[in-house]
């Protein structure tokens, strides 16, 4: 857990300095770490951020900010309309373990979800961190076996909270359409939405 708060300060810290440069619009922490932030803390071993910014951030400068560094890496590369496509996979040099995904904004409900990220304080680091409604859409989108586990989770959490912007939710969901695997999973955790 060590590493992982340093590598979250690491790369949070460097992220925010490129913001602040101009060179990224913003960043977002989501996947399981942000998902402790609001439910049920899961054990995971890499970071995941959702980040807007330009094609050059993601083929040039970020990866040779993360070289430098000493970080090794993979940049996926698909077509002009391939979500994944621009995703930098970082690794440990060491281990050859995964660290982080740095994701790019590909629609616009994305973009959406960076700049209205909430400042939460995670393992003593304050950073952006995608709101309870934006990470279970994101959760949803993505799709997995433990997607969808942390969605069950973020909504038993969200019901106990009661701080659910159900509107935003439902909202986002249509846009990203997998308003009918939030319909059918709310069914399956006995909430209604």
């Amino acid at each position: 857990m060590k590493d992982l708060e340093k590598e979250l300060k690491n790369l949070s810290r460097e992220l925010s300095r490129l913001q602040k440069k101009g060179q990224l619009q913003g960043y977002s922490l989501i996947g399981a770490l942000a998902v402790a932030a609001y439910a049920r803390p899961r054990a995971t071993q890499d970071i995941d951020f959702l980040v807007s910014a330009d094609e050059n951030f993601f083929y040039d400068l970020f990866p040779g900010i993360l070289k430098r560094k000493g970080y090794e890496l993979k940049i996926f590369k698909g077509t002009p309309l391939d979500p994944i496509n621009g995703l930098i996979r970082i690794y440990d040099k060491k281990s050859g373990t995964e660290l982080a995904d740095i994701i790019p904004v590909f629609w616009k409900w994305q973009d959406e979800i960076v700049s209205s990220a909430n400042k939460v304080k995670l393992l003593g680091i304050s950073l952006p961190v995608a709101r309870l409604e934006d990470l279970i859409v994101l959760k949803l989108k993505a799709g997995g076996p433990q997607d969808l586990l942390d969605v069950e989770e973020l909504l038993k959490a969200a019901a106990l909270s009661k701080k659910m912007n159900l509107e935003r939710l439902l909202a986002l969901a249509e846009r990203a359409k997998v308003a009918k695997k939030l319909q059918k999973i709310s069914l399956k955790t006995g909430l209604k939405i």
